[in-house]
This record gives structure tokens, C-alpha cells and sequence, in this order.
């Protein structure tokens, strides 16, 4: 067929006042085969640390780090969106697409189970205030109960003072995490470790100076 023939004919097929939903599939089409691989790369990535509240239970603290929770944890409800009503098919039916196949599956990495919780310290101190400790106590007994399951305990600092200065206290804080689980309630030294993030990854990029971007962040490790 000729060139400009071809042309004429496929504008007045797909953009002609009736083929709305072949206009609609072409496009559909493409967005699947350009969104689904992005996707599945984000799937493999670890995933932000889930925030807790100020005064979390060991139930809430199991689900974040564990995954799971105990037989004496109430329920979760799941919500499920409600399904969407059935599409009218057009008087004028087009006939299938083809849409380029998608690539083969790829492994993927399990999701990243971490926390953060809200530990305060003395001003440029890395002394635990009386008033963490009870959270503390809540990550001790559950850590307690999950076996071999090693952890990394992440400190990390505002946005206020140099960057050295904040890594090395982040640096501290996070050891003087790992040294009130051992020494207070006997987790295993060889099932934590410590490091320090400093200012580094802030949980509000839009506020450097907020309180919330002081804590800690506990990484489960697996066994």
C-alpha cells in the first residue's frame, strides 16, 4: 500500500468519532509495557522504614521488625477496595491489540522489614532519657522472642550542626542502643550491630531541623 495511503487509512480508523476505545487500548498499552519494569525494579529496592508511634505495642513492634505477630495479638482487619462495575462494551467492538510481550520474571528481593522509633538522648548526648526506655523494653522482648534473628540498630541525627559531628553522634546513640539491650534485658551482643547515618537520611528532607528526624532505625537482618 502506499505510503500516504497507509497514513489517510490509519488516521481515519483509529481517531474516527467511534474508535475511542481502540485510541484507549493503544494508549494502555503503552503505559503497561513502560510502567511494569519500573515497578518491578522499585520492588526490589529496600523500602522506607515503617514510622512508630510514640508509645508503641509489642504487637505493632513484631509486625514492623518480624513481619508477623504473635497468637495473642488481635487481628489486622485488611480492607479490599471494592471491585469496579463491569465495562459496556462499545456498539463497535475493535479488534484485539497486540502489546509487545513483557519480559520474563525476575527474582526478587524479600521486602525489607525495619522500624523507626522515636529514642530520645540528652542534647548532643548519647545518653538514653528515662522516658525511651519503656520502648526499648517493648523492642527488647520481642527481639527475645525471634530466635537467632540478628539486627542492625541505626542512629541517625537532624540536620543541625556539621556532618562529622552528627555521624560520630549517631554513631554513639546507636551503640548506646545496642549496649542497654544487652546489658538490661541480655540480647546476645552477636545479634546486633550498630552503625550511624548522621544527618545523611533525613525522614523530612523539608524540615532538617524537626525532631522527627532524630531516631533510631532497627534493620532485621534475618538469622
Amino acid at each position: 500500500m502506499h505510503a500516504g495511503l497507509f497514513h489517510a487509512q490509519f488516521e481515519a480508523t483509529v481517531r474516527g468519532p467511534n474508535n475511542a476505545a481502540m485510541r484507549l487500548g493503544l494508549t494502555l498499552g503503552a503505559c503497561v509495557w513502560l510502567a511494569l519494569p519500573a515497578a518491578a525494579l522499585a520492588q526490589g529496592l529496600p523500602g522506607p522504614a515503617t514510622p512508630m508511634g510514640p508509645n508503641p505495642s509489642e504487637c505493632e513492634i513484631q509486625a514492623a521488625l518480624l513481619g508477623t505477630t504473635g497468637p495473642n495479638c488481635p487481628p489486622v482487619a485488611m480492607q479490599r477496595p471494592a471491585a469496579p462495575p463491569p465495562a459496556t462494551p462499545p456498539a463497535d467492538r475493535p479488534g484485539p491489540v497486540t502489546v509487545p510481550p513483557l519480559p520474563g520474571p525476575t527474582a526478587m528481593q524479600a521486602p525489607e522489614l525495619r522500624a523507626a522509633f522515636r529514642v530520645e538522648f540528652d542534647f548532643n548526648s548519647a545518653v538514653i532519657r528515662p522516658d525511651s526506655r519503656p520502648i526499648l523494653d517493648k523492642v527488647a522482648a520481642v527481639m527475645g522472642a525471634a530466635g537467632t534473628t540478628r539486627f542492625r540498630i541505626v542512629g541517625h541525627t537532624d540536620a543541625v550542626g556539621g556532618d562529622a559531628a552528627n555521624l560520630a553522634l549517631s554513631k554513639r546513640r546507636a551503640a548506646a542502643v545496642v549496649e542497654y539491650l544487652v546489658s538490661r534485658h541480655h540480647i546476645r551482643a552477636d545479634r546486633l550491630e550498630a552503625s550511624g547515618m548522621g544527618a545523611r537520611e533525613l525522614l523530612l528532607p523539608d524540615q532538617p531541623k524537626a525532631a522527627a528526624n532524630r531516631r533510631v532505625e532497627i534493620v532485621n537482618l534475618g538469622g
